[in-house]
């Protein structure tokens, strides 16, 4: 079909920007992968590429290495140092789940890794972070227009 001619073009496009060395190609390929559009579900291939793009710097993929961590494995400290450097670097979906096992008052496992000082370090990074990206934007914004 069509649209498994179409998964296929943009898995090989993934896998050819992967080799270039794109850390944020890793994630769409996993999503692939995990998905199983029109190809197999394989969660070690999932599982592979999201380690390959957070090794390469992918907020993304450490955010969902956290997850899967937390809800697949149970292994819950590991999760969430995964996503406080995820938060640290301005990802703001990982500062959340932080923020909601924080303050779940127990309801939800791994309160016992995050401090208040860790929750507020990871707070002031993430929005630091977040301020920092989007004054680059405008200062190429303005370059560009001006």
């Amino acid at each position: 079909s069509d649209t498994a001619k179409d998964v296929l073009k943009a898995l090989d496009c993934w896998i050819r920007a992967v080799e270039l060395g794109s850390a944020g190609a890793c994630v769409g390929i996993g999503r692939c992968y995990e998905e199983g559009n029109e190809i197999a579900v394989d969660m070690e291939r999932v599982a592979l590429f999201e380690r390959v793009g957070a090794l390469r710097g992918d907020v993304t993929a450490r955010n969902n290495i956290g997850w899967s961590e937390y809800d697949n494995f149970g292994n819950h400290a590991i999760a969430i140092r995964h996503w406080k450097i995820a938060a640290e670097a301005g990802y703001q979906d990982s500062l959340d789940a932080l923020r909601t096992i924080y303050n779940a008052d127990g309801k939800n496992p791994g309160k016992e890794f995050i401090s208040k000082e860790h929750l507020d370090f990871a707070y002031r990074a993430c929005h630091g972070a977040q301020v920092e990206v989007r004054s680059e934007g405008r200062k190429k914004h303005v370059c560009v227009k001006g």
